[in-house]
C-alpha cells in the first residue's frame, strides 16, 4: 500500500503540489514516530505487566506452597495416627500369640512349681511342728534343771569339802612325816656320834641304838595307823554324805532319759526333714532352670518382636490376626485415610495452582532425613496463559537448597543457598542469584541472627565510570560475579566427604603412602578398567582419571570437615589443557 505522494499526482499547480507534499512528509514522520512509541509503550507495559504477573505468582506460590504443606503434613499425620493404630493393633495380636505359643509350657511349669510349693508348705509345717517340739523339750529340761538346782549346789559343796578335807589331811601327813624325820635325824646324829673320830661302839651302845631305832618305827607305824583311821572316818562320812545325795540325783535320772530319748527322736526327725529340705531344693533347681530358659527364650522373641516392624501384607507373613480369638480375625473395623497427595492442585483468583514433589521409586514422596520433601516443584497458570513455575529442591549438606523459577517472560534463576558458607564460618549463610546460563548476578549475605544483606551484583563494564557514556554503559556486556561453589552446583561429586567414590561398584581401593609432601594415593578400579585416583595431602585432595586430569578438587575446612571446592563439571575446556590441571609426576 502506497502512504505517500509525489507532487505530479495533485495537480498542475506548483506551490499547491508542493505544500500537499510537504505535508504528507510531515505527517508520515509523526505517524511513524508515534507508532514506535505506541509500540515500546506496548511494549513496556507488557513488560510490566508480566513483573507484576510474576510478583504476585511469587507470592501466590509461596502460599500455595504453605496450603499444599499444610494439606500433605495433615493427611500424613492422618496416615501416620492410622498406621499408628493398625501397627499397634498387629503388635498387640503378635504380642499375644507370644504369649499364647509360651503359655502351655509356663503352665507346665507353674504347675509342677506349684507341687513343689505344696511339698514345701508340707515341710515347712512340720518343721514348724518340730520347732514347737524342740521349744517344749527345751522348757522341760530347763524345768528339770532348776529342780536339780539344790542337789547341784550341795554337790559342788561336797566337792568343795572334799577339796578341803584332802588338803588338811595332806597337812596332817605332812606334819606327823616332819615330826618323824626330826627324830630320825636326831637318832641319826646319836649313832654319828658314837663312830666318831674312828671310835668302835660297844654291844651296848649298839644295842641300845637299834632298840631306840625299833620303837621309833612302832612309834611312826602306829601313828599312822591312827591317822589313817580318822581320816578313813572323815572320808567315810563324806563318801555316805556323797552316797545320799547321788540318790537323790538318781531318782531324776528316768526323767532325763525320757527327756533324752525324745530330743534324740526329734534330732532324728530334723535330720529327716533337713534331707527332705535338700531333695526339695534339688527338685526346684531343674524347674528353675528350665523357667529361666522359658523367661530367656520368651524374652528374647519379645526383644525380636519389638524390633520387627508391625505385620503387613507385603510381608509374606500369616496375618497375625487371623491366630487371635481377642482382636478377631480383621480387628477393628477403620476406614482408611486417603492418602498423602502426591500434587496439589487448586484454582483461585490467581489462576490455576499446579504443586508437584519429587517422587522415590516406590512412588512416595522422597523426603530428606527431616521428613521434607527434597524437590518441589510449583507451577500458576493465569486465564491469559501466563505461567510462573517455582522447582525448590534440598541439597545433601544440611540447610543448602537451590530453587529454579521460570518467569511469565521466558527468563529463569537460580537461587543458591549456602547456609554454611565455608568462607564466613558457621552460622553465615550466602546466597547466589543465577541465570539460566550458571552466570551468577547477585551475591547475598546472612550472619547469624541477620538479615540478608545484598553484597554485590553484575553490571556492565564501566557502570562505576563516572566519565563513561551511558548509551555505551547500557549496551555493555554484564561483568558477571564469583560463580556458586561445587557443593551446591554439582549434583553427584566422583567422591564423598571420606574420599571413597560415590559409585559403589568401583573396586575397593589399594593405598600408597610415603608420596612426596606426606601425601597419599589410592587407586580405585571400575568394573570397565577404568580407574580413580584420589590423591590426599594435607587439607587437600584431588581426584583424577588415569591421564592425571584432575576431576574435582576437595578442601578441609577449619572443622575438619572436607567439602567439593571445584569440579571440573563447572568449567569449559579450551584446547587440550585440563580445566583443574594435572595431578604432579611424583604422584601418579
Amino acid at each position: 500500500m502506497k502512504h505517500s505522494f509525489e507532487a505530479g499526482d495533485i495537480g498542475p499547480r506548483r506551490d499547491t503540489a508542493e505544500a500537499l507534499s510537504d505535508f504528507t512528509s510531515a505527517w508520515q514522520k509523526a505517524f511513524t514516530e508515534g507508532w514506535q512509541v505506541m509500540t515500546d509503550l506496548g511494549n513496556l507495559l507488557d513488560e510490566l505487566g508480566k513483573a507484576f504477573y510474576d510478583y504476585d505468582a511469587q507470592t501466590a506460590a509461596g502460599a500455595a506452597s504453605m496450603a499444599a504443606a499444610y494439606q500433605r503434613q495433615n493427611i500424613k499425620a492422618e496416615n501416620d495416627a492410622y498406621k499408628q493404630r493398625q501397627d499397634a493393633m498387629y503388635k498387640q495380636a503378635e504380642a499375644a500369640n507370644l504369649e499364647r505359643k509360651h503359655r502351655p509350657g509356663q503352665l507346665y511349669l507353674e504347675r509342677q512349681q506349684q507341687a513343689l510349693e505344696k511339698k514345701r508348705e508340707a515341710l515347712q509345717k512340720e518343721q514348724d511342728a518340730q520347732a514347737k517340739r524342740q521349744e517344749d523339750l527345751t522348757r522341760r529340761q530347763e524345768e528339770l534343771q532348776k529342780r536339780q538346782e539344790p542337789l547341784r549346789q550341795r554337790e559342788d559343796e561336797l566337792t568343795q569339802r572334799q577339796q578341803e578335807l584332802w588338803r588338811r589331811q595332806k597337812a596332817e601327813r605332812k606334819e606327823l612325816e616332819a615330826g618323824f624325820t626330826a627324830k630320825q635325824d636326831a637318832l641319826d646324829k646319836e649313832r654319828a656320834a658314837l663312830t666318831a673320830g674312828g671310835r668302835r661302839p660297844s654291844r651296848d651302845e649298839v644295842d641300845e641304838l637299834q632298840r631306840k631305832q625299833q620303837d621309833l618305827w612302832q612309834e611312826q607305824d602306829a601313828a599312822r595307823q591312827a591317822l589313817e583311821g580318822k581320816q578313813a572316818t572323815e572320808q567315810n562320812a563324806l563318801n555316805q554324805e556323797r552316797d545320799a545325795l547321788r540318790k537323790k540325783q538318781d531318782a531324776f535320772t528316768p526323767e532325763w532319759d525320757e527327756l533324752d530319748k525324745k530330743q534324740h527322736d526329734l534330732w532324728k526327725d530334723q535330720a529327716a526333714t533337713e534331707e527332705a529340705q535338700k531333695q526339695l531344693d534339688k527338685d526346684q533347681e531343674p524347674l528353675t532352670r528350665r523357667a529361666e530358659e522359658i523367661q530367656k527364650a520368651y524374652a528374647e522373641e519379645q526383644e525380636e518382636l519389638a524390633k520387627k516392624p508391625a505385620w503387613t501384607p507385603e510381608s509374606g507373613e500369616p496375618n497375625p490376626l487371623h491366630m487371635n480369638r481377642e482382636l478377631g480375625p480383621d480387628g477393628p473395623a477403620e476406614t482408611p485415610p486417603p492418602p498423602v497427595p502426591t500434587t496439589y492442585e487448586r484454582d483461585d483468583g490467581n489462576g490455576h495452582t499446579k504443586i508437584e514433589y519429587k517422587l522415590n521409586a516406590d512412588g512416595e514422596i522422597e523426603v530428606d532425613k527431616n521428613g521434607n520433601p527434597v524437590e518441589t516443584t510449583t507451577t500458576i497458570t493465569n486465564d491469559n496463559g501466563m505461567s510462573y513455575t517455582e522447582t525448590y529442591r534440598s541439597l545433601p549438606r544440611e540447610g543448602d537448597s537451590v530453587t529454579t523459577t521460570h518467569r511469565a517472560d521466558g527468563s529463569v534463576t537460580k537461587v543458591y543457598v549456602d547456609a554454611n558458607d565455608e568462607f564466613y564460618g558457621k552460622g553465615f549463610q550466602r546466597r547466589y542469584v543465577t541465570d539460566e546460563k550458571g552466570n551468577t548476578l547477585q551475591v547475598w549475605l546472612k550472619a547469624p541472627d541477620g538479615d540478608w544483606t545484598l553484597q554485590n551484583e553484575a553490571k556492565p563494564e564501566g557502570a562505576d565510570d563516572p566519565d563513561a557514556d551511558p548509551a555505551d554503559v547500557a549496551q555493555a556486556p554484564l561483568q558477571y560475579l564469583e560463580k556458586p561453589p561445587a557443593y551446591l552446583t554439582v549434583d553427584k561429586p566422583m567422591v564423598d566427604a571420606t574420599g571413597k567414590p560415590a559409585d559403589g561398584a568401583f573396586a575397593p581401593g589399594r593405598t600408597t603412602s610415603d608420596l612426596p609432601g606426606d601425601a597419599t594415593r589410592t587407586d580405585y578400579t571400575n568394573p570397565d578398567g577404568s580407574g580413580l585416583h584420589v590423591v590426599t595431602a594435607g587439607i587437600s585432595r584431588y581426584v583424577a582419571d588415569d591421564k592425571g586430569e584432575i576431576q574435582e578438587v576437595w578442601q578441609k575446612n577449619r572443622y575438619g570437615d572436607w567439602y567439593l571446592k571445584d569440579s571440573i563439571t563447572q568449567h569449559e575446556r579450551y584446547g587440550d589443557e585440563p580445566p583443574l590441571g594435572m595431578i604432579g609426576e611424583n604422584w601418579r
